[in-house]
């Protein structure tokens, strides 16, 4: 998978969520969302993503600065 199915798979899960809106899930409903989630969750994992090189040392807070 590359980051288009990635893609595809986060805009059919966000698409169905907000199409639901927040009346109460039915069995199916939450069927079809966990059927989504796993489709994302499979996309995800089949997505690499780059890890740049730094010089020196580095510890937690220069790591979410960096990203």
């Amino acid at each position: 998978m590359n980051g288009e199915d990635l893609e595809q798979a986060n805009a059919a899960l966000r698409a169905y969520v907000q199409e639901h809106g927040d009346r109460p899930w039915t069995a199916g409903e939450l069927a079809e969302l966990a059927r989504l989630r796993a489709q994302w969750t499979a996309a995800a994992r089949g997505v690499r993503v780059e890890i740049r090189p730094v010089s020196g040392p580095v510890r937690g807070a220069a790591v979410v600065r960096a990203a």
